[in-house]
């Protein structure tokens, strides 16, 4: 982020190694996949695949249907229950979320790299425009600044150049208006004491570490730094707290018994100390908003 390139080696991963920069304390793989390469791991391992049920995704009532209402929740909570104006989120997958939100008053588009995601998105919300790219591409059908909100759930740690990306997509964004995103907390209380583990037991600890750390991640913002990132990219940091991530209450039972123990272990333990491996930020673009009120 801060354009340092002399890493510190904090972690050996399976194919790749992770770094910490000593400036700013964001952590990042020393390799990342293309842009192509991406986008074809994706279109062919769609998110959360073989983890919910089609017919009951369908009707509403799966665990993605629950888990959009869940995001949208959010957004309300964060920005207030308005329910009408612009709406784009980046990374909007197989499209469940943008579905939510229309059924909410919300005029919806999405963008996301997957071409089976996008093309589900479209069948799923008729009236959205739905791109398959990504933030900034000549091609995009978005005109600058004429979003209300946006949503970018679990999208920042899979991107190769996050600051370039946020930075494109914070233009869409209208004066005033609103940014809701999800991402890995490195601020976690956990973190250090897991990243000693993982190196003095490396294979004891191999599944937990490939959760923590897995191989379409590629860079760790913490509570600590993701505001110095907005700034950059000409956003301001409004709130940012931990999160619980919902995929924990609708998919741990698909986990094997002991990742499963792992990680609501974990959860109980996050709700003790109020820390969770990832985080909820809410972010403003600077300029007033025209015909409706904006959290401070």
């Amino acid at each position: 982020m801060c354009g340092n390139t002399r890493l510190k080696l904090t972690l050996r991963l399976r194919d790749r190694n992770l770094m910490t920069c000593p400036d700013c304390g964001v952590k990042s793989t020393d390799r990342v996949g293309e842009t192509a390469e991406i986008a074809d791991y994706y279109t062919e391992v769609q998110a959360h695949h073989g983890k919910a049920d089609g017919d009951a995704v369908e009707e509403g009532s799966g665990p993605l249907a629950a888990i959009a209402r869940g995001q949208a929740d959010w957004i309300e909570d964060l920005c207030g229950p308005r329910r009408f104006g612009s709406f784009l989120e980046v990374g909007c997958s197989r499209g469940h979320l943008l579905e939510e939100m229309e059924v909410r008053g919300w005029t919806v588009s999405g963008i996301d790299v997957s071409r089976s995601s996008t093309e589900e998105a479209r069948t799923r919300c008729k009236d959205a425009a739905v791109y398959c790219g990504q933030p900034g591409d000549p091609d995009a059908p978005f005109a600058p600044e004429s979003f209300d909100r946006m949503a970018m759930y679990d999208v920042l740690a899979h991107l190769v150049d996050p600051k370039d990306t946020l930075r494109k997509a914070a233009a869409y964004l209208k004066p005033g208006g609103h940014l809701v995103m999800s991402s890995c907390n490195e601020s976690w209380t956990l973190v250090p004491w897991m990243l000693r583990a993982f190196a003095l037991f490396p294979k004891r600890t191999a599944d937990l570490r490939d959760e923590m750390y897995e191989g379409q991640h590629y860079c760790y913002f913490s509570i600590d730094n993701i505001g110095r990132l907005l700034e950059e990219v000409g956003l301001e940091l409004v709130r940012v707290e931990p999160l619980q991530p919902l995929s924990t209450r609708y998919f741990v039972h698909q986990y094997s018994p002991k990742r499963r123990f792992a990680l609501l272990a974990m959860v109980r333990l996050d709700r003790m100390l109020g820390s969770s491996r990832k985080m909820l930020v809410l972010a403003r673009k600077p300029g007033r908003a025209v015909g409706s009120s904006s959290p401070t």
